[in-house]
């Protein structure tokens, strides 16, 4: 029971915090929109983004470590542990090394990469150059957050990421009050919030494990290579969700200009909060799962993997199903300053990988724990691949524009998602290939009928105003938790989760 304890201490706790941020980085977005518009806030994303395409040199060292470092620590493998730990850290420190000057290139000659309006060029390449900083200290400090995911305090890094979250808008905003706006800025209070995450995570390890010495003599090749070994497939993968998902508005930018870029990027601020809380909810079973794993007790893995799925799911289907039925009305509220047709449509469209992922997000864990990735990679990359020359066609026989950009991603992902993965991570886990059909069957069931519940409520009310908005989404979430716990939990399952907040309250 203790473990359960922990569990719902690391999802309340979670869920929360990701709660809170949701609801500030959605003032924050507004405001910088309302500052600087939507153009220069589009190359907010578009910066990020462009640190994405660079993560794939560092996918296949840095995606396995946290499963190799865990599974040494639960072992008692201490040497294995320290050399695992510093090899990382030596390794990303030669990478950085290895794409500083590559960076610095990019970031000279941008305007002849991307559109970029000739008023914020010295604005964007500075915003660029603080993300691309950010990312190499992260790349940096990254290793220093296995410690309370090996401990299974995930609670703590939550609490952290709300504090930062706090930080960087208060930056930003002082930024915005006592100078000149500048969209590089958000450079700024990104790069001081994430070096506030690092210190603590740091703190965490030497707290959690002081076993763990960082010695260049425990460098060791032979790590090194089996972290790339297995890890070279994640970056197969992570390519493929680039090719899927992460040039959406690089295409926008070039086919159809910075503005819409800009609407894009704002489109896509929900869905991926939503998809955050879905990837951080997966976190929290995951040490779990993997310890089940490690000790080869194969039905709790399933079990953990089951549960994790139905629990994921719940932040999957209700935002969804809001988005579809009232997202006009939250997009007029949110931002009346922009395109709110083309913004509601585009909200709808990337929410279906909310959708999506809401209930398969979990299955993705299995890859990771069971070490094979391979298959998974391969897929997912051809499936990126038949998605963005779908794109690039759509584009040039038809007038669908950034529809097609949009929703091409959306639509492969849910084939991908509901009968691709399912049946590879069952067999990854020598289950039967329809073992994860129930739960989508189930989820599919679930999603329909609160839509029509969100369509009926529609009718007999009418959202004008953030306070109504609010009473819509408690009394929507309500009956979403009803319909989903009414048909995704099973009798004993339901028990178990009052039973486990009830445990939690004592705690």
């Amino acid at each position: 029971m203790k473990k359960n304890k922990q569990l719902m201490i690391n999802l309340i706790t979670m869920v929360f915090v990701l709660v809170i941020n949701i609801l500030i980085n959605f003032y924050l977005a507004r405001y910088i929109v309302d500052v600087i518009g939507e153009s220069a806030y589009g190359f907010v994303s578009l910066a990020n983004n462009f640190v994405s395409y660079a993560t794939i040199f560092t996918t296949a060292l840095n995606s396995m470590a946290s499963r190799f470092i865990t599974l040494s620590i639960h072992k008692n493998e201490t040497e294995d542990t320290n050399k695992f730990f510093s090899s990382v850290l030596i390794a990303n420190a030669l990478i950085i090394a290895l794409l500083i000057i590559p960076s610095i290139i990019l970031i000279a000659y941008l305007q002849y990469v991307i559109n970029i309006p000739t008023e914020i060029l010295i604005d964007v390449k500075l915003l660029f150059a603080l993300i691309f900083i950010n990312f190499f200290i992260n790349l940096i400090g990254g290793i220093f957050t296995i410690a309370t995911y090996c401990k299974n305090k995930l609670y703590l890094t939550s609490l952290r990421n709300l504090e930062s979250t706090i930080l960087k808008v208060l930056i930003i905003i002082a930024l915005f009050m006592f100078l000149k706006p500048a969209v590089f800025y958000i450079g700024v209070a990104t790069l001081i919030a994430s070096i506030y995450i690092i210190l603590f995570n740091i703190r965490y390890t030497k707290k959690f494990l002081p076993e763990v010495k960082i010695k260049k003599e425990y460098f060791s090749k032979e790590k090194i290579k089996v972290l790339l070994s297995s890890g070279l497939w994640n970056t197969i993968t992570n390519i493929g969700n680039i090719l899927a998902d992460g040039l959406d508005l690089l295409i926008s930018n070039i086919a159809v200009g910075a503005s819409t870029m800009g609407i894009v990027a704002i489109a896509k601020i929900p869905s991926t909060a939503f998809n955050t809380v879905i990837s951080n909810i997966m976190t929290v079973f995951q040490p779990q799962t993997l310890e089940y794993y490690a000790k080869n007790d194969m039905e709790g893995t399933k079990n953990e993997v089951v549960q994790s799925m139905k629990i994921s799911g719940i932040f999957g289907n209700i935002p969804f199903c809001f988005i579809v039925i009232f997202g006009l009305s939250f997009c007029k509220l949110w931002m009346p300053n922009v395109d709110i047709n083309l913004l509601n449509v585009l909200c709808i469209l990337t929410f279906i990988n909310v959708f999506t992922g809401g209930l398969i997000s979990p299955l993705y864990n299995v890859f990771t724990i069971t070490n094979k990735v391979k298959l998974n990679a391969i897929l997912n990359i051809a499936s990126a691949i038949i998605s963005t020359l779908l794109v690039l066609l759509l584009l040039k026989v038809t007038n669908l524009g950034v529809y097609a950009i949009v929703g091409v991603s959306a639509i492969v992902g849910v084939i991908k998602g509901f009968i691709i993965v399912p049946i590879y991570a069952a067999k990854s886990l020598n289950m039967k290939k329809t073992s994860f059909i129930k739960p989508i069957i189930q989820y599919t069931i679930a999603t329909i009928i609160i839509l029509i519940a969100y369509y009926i409520i529609s009718l007999f009310i009418r959202v004008d105003n953030w306070i109504l908005l609010f009473v819509v989404v408690i009394i929507c979430g309500l009956i979403g938790l009803l319909i989903n716990g009414l048909t995704l939990l099973t009798k004993d399952e339901f028990k178990n989760i009052v039973k486990l907040l009830k445990e939690r309250k004592k705690a």
